[in-house]
């Protein structure tokens, strides 16, 4: 029985369609749908990421938020507000900061962060100090709640650059711990001068109102320390003071600036002279 001859890849007809027009048209075909395939991916990932696009950052910060939008939108860059805060020195809405920096390269679409000034000053509270702190912890502690350092302010007092009492610049009334007052106010804070050596007579403070008291010690250049209330006080401005140290006298005088600490009442029992000595 006779086999049948297998034919190999050498055979004439296989050399003829490697030859053929059929053959080089299909490897054209797939040369070009490779071609088109890479350039419309390379086309594509440089529309996405926009490759070789770059804009320069522009200068927002003291420019308006609708001054900003409309620079922005020019250069196809995005906006967003990261932050707010209040600086008094400054127009309202207006831009305080930026990130990216100025003149800084970003390529197109790039958000543009920035910290823009608050309309009207948050409420910050008065801390409290108390008499003697160094003035160094008190501009610490009210530049640490958002309020600035106005003037200066000293009087006599035993200890130079201690704290004595502070107001709202420009005003004379003393600011009571714990009053809420808009972020970036100046508060003048009165510092001791240090001027201990002269002397004045101590004066005689019983029977007057807490108020009273509290001017007369000012008049004669000293400073009110510690006010101690006996029993439960309606109003302490009309309270009356029964003891005071040190003592009053002609005999006895003090350092200009010195602290005379007061006990004040309502109960007129106290007031007696016989109660002063009991006390």
């Amino acid at each position: 029985m006779s086999k049948k001859k297998q034919s190999s890849p050498e055979s004439p007809g296989f050399l003829r369609f490697l030859m053929s027009k059929v053959f080089w048209l299909n490897v054209f075909g797939a040369l070009v749908v490779a071609i088109l395939l890479m350039w419309g991916t390379l086309f594509f990932i440089q529309q996405y990421s926009r490759h070789g696009e770059s804009q320069t950052v522009p200068n927002l910060i003291g420019k308006t938020t609708s001054e900003a939008l409309n620079e922005l939108d020019n250069l196809d860059l995005e906006y967003a507000v990261m932050d707010s805060t209040f600086d008094p020195d400054e127009r309202p809405l207006t831009i305080l900061n930026q990130d990216p920096l100025p003149d800084s390269k970003v390529k197109s679409g790039r958000t543009i962060y920035v910290t823009v000034n608050m309309k009207q000053a948050p409420k910050t509270e008065i801390p409290r100090f108390e008499v003697g702190t160094s003035f160094i912890s008190v501009r610490e502690i009210l530049e640490s709640h958002g309020l600035k350092v106005g003037e200066i302010i000293y009087k006599p007092f035993e200890y130079r650059d201690v704290y004595l009492d502070m107001r709202v610049h420009g005003e004379k009334r003393s600011l009571k711990p714990g009053t809420m007052i808009a972020k970036g106010t100046k508060i003048d804070v009165v510092l001791g001068n240090g001027l201990g050596d002269t002397k004045v007579i101590i004066p005689d403070l019983t029977g007057l109102t807490y108020i009273e008291a509290a001017n007369l010690i000012q008049l004669k250049e000293l400073s009110l320390g510690t006010v101690i209330a006996a029993g439960a006080i309606s109003d302490s401005a009309d309270a009356m003071v029964y003891k005071q140290f040190p003592t009053p006298g002609i005999d006895n005088a003090v350092n200009l600036g010195s602290m005379i600490d007061i006990w004040i009442t309502d109960d007129p029992a106290l007031l007696t002279p016989s109660s002063n000595e009991d006390q």
